[in-house]
């Protein structure tokens, strides 16, 4: 599930929001360095979760799997 666009070097961050109560979203976002800009989303669920743990589970398996397919050492091509 890498993103579509080039990932640069930095923190990434999973967050959960809950719009509508007892509707969890999780988002990955890249933290900005600078303070003034907004931290960039990176993916974000399609569906709503029923608890914040359900989010926050699903969020930090994707954020996982984002570091494991963006972040490893590629072969020779």
């Amino acid at each position: 599930m890498p993103p579509s666009f080039p990932l640069q070097p930095g923190p990434l961050a999973v967050r959960v929001k809950e719009p509508s109560a007892g509707l969890f979203y999780w988002v990955v976002t890249q933290l900005s360095a600078d303070e003034r800009m907004a931290d960039l989303r990176i993916e974000a669920s399609d569906h709503p979760y029923p608890t914040h743990e359900a989010a926050l589970h699903a969020g930090a398996a994707c954020l996982k799997e984002l570091k494991a397919s963006v972040f490893q050492p590629q072969g020779p091509h």
